[in-house]
């Protein structure tokens, strides 16, 4: 059995303590500074080709076998085929009452000119500010200062869950997409995920400066793998879509009593792969190796979709109001 539901147009919760960011940074060490050098060798790699977005954003159009992901001691001894397409998609489980579609526009997708050339594709740039901001946030993030709620410090939620314990084969919503105010260590998504024990991926857009160093919104992954931890295509995520890169921006974003914008996403299980699947119109966008996951390799036991907002309380909190505009969702049962 699945669940599926629509989250309200509109939920706002007012939290009443103040919110201030006292900027602060550490200097890095000769060690830590020599090994992010290490890490931009292996995170880029050589392109055939480069496009650079209006937001001033640069993808390298990488040999499909030459991305990140294939550097996963998982899969260094891989055989995924670039042309790999979806051919098992499991049924999405249908609910006992009519569930309305959102009203809104979908936002724009995919890079100029059509994308990367046949047999690549579009990996984003990565500079040493990238990975300085990324190892500062991930200190921060895993922080644990003045919980604000019992099971995570810093972050409040605003989700729908189905029921635990039951097999689901996917998860998959229309999201709104929005351009919430934050500040440098908030963040905020919205989002589907699906998990299995501690095992988790989710999928959506969110607004992260402390990932991104912007305030924009953009597309993003996040994977939870055994001991494995982070943001996009870092943890073995192989992207396949030469038109439609990770991290890219979002836009046009909806407007309170204005136009609406959003997206559908879907994550399923697909023979062996979790496949993440942009639904209208449809483009498989990558995929997730079951060898990477210990318990959600088989199959998932809960899905859920919805928003959260995180910040440290000592160093600014969570946003002073917390917004989510929610979307349509469905569970995908075996």
């Amino acid at each position: 059995m699945g669940l599926k539901v629509v989250l309200p147009y509109l939920l706002v919760c007012y939290l009443f303590f103040y919110c201030k960011w006292v900027k602060g940074s550490r200097k890095l060490s000769k060690e830590e500074d020599l090994e992010l050098d290490e890490q931009l060798k292996r995170l880029n790699k050589p392109a055939l080709k480069t496009i650079k977005t209006k937001y001033g954003d640069i993808y390298d159009c990488v040999d499909f076998y030459k991305q990140p992901a294939f550097d996963h001691p998982l899969l260094k001894n891989h055989n995924f085929l670039l042309e790999m397409r979806s051919t098992s998609i499991p049924r999405r489980v249908s609910p006992k009452k009519k569930v309305p579609k959102l009203d809104f526009n979908l936002v724009n997708i995919g890079l100029e000119g059509g994308g990367c050339p046949v047999g690549t594709v579009p990996i984003r740039r990565t500079t040493k500010d990238d990975l300085i901001r990324a190892k500062i946030y991930s200190e921060m993030y895993a922080s644990k200062i003045n919980p604000l709620a019992d099971d995570k410090p810093g972050t409040h939620y605003a989700v729908a869950q189905t029921k635990q314990n039951i097999n689901y084969d996917g998860v998959g919503a229309e999201l709104n997409v929005w351009n919430i105010p934050v500040q440098d260590s908030q963040y905020t998504p919205g989002r589907i995920k699906i998990s299995n024990g501690a095992e988790s991926i989710e999928a959506g857009w969110t607004v992260n400066p402390g990932l991104y160093g912007d305030n924009r919104t953009h597309l993003y992954i996040y994977t939870n793998a055994g001991q494995s931890h982070c943001f996009n295509a870092q943890c073995g995520y192989v992207h396949i879509s030469r038109e439609m890169p990770l991290d890219m921006v979002l836009g046009p974003v909806s407007s309170y009593g204005g136009k609406q914008y959003g997206m559908t996403l879907s994550i399923v299980k697909d023979k062996d792969n979790w496949l993440l699947r942009w639904d209208d119109p449809p483009i498989n966008l990558g995929f997730w190796a079951s060898h990477l996951f210990t318990n959600l390799g088989n199959t998932a036991t809960q899905a859920e979709w919805g928003g959260e907002v995180f910040g440290n309380r000592n160093v600014g909190g969570a946003p002073g109001y917390l917004i989510f505009y929610g979307g349509s969702g469905g569970a995908i049962g075996n």
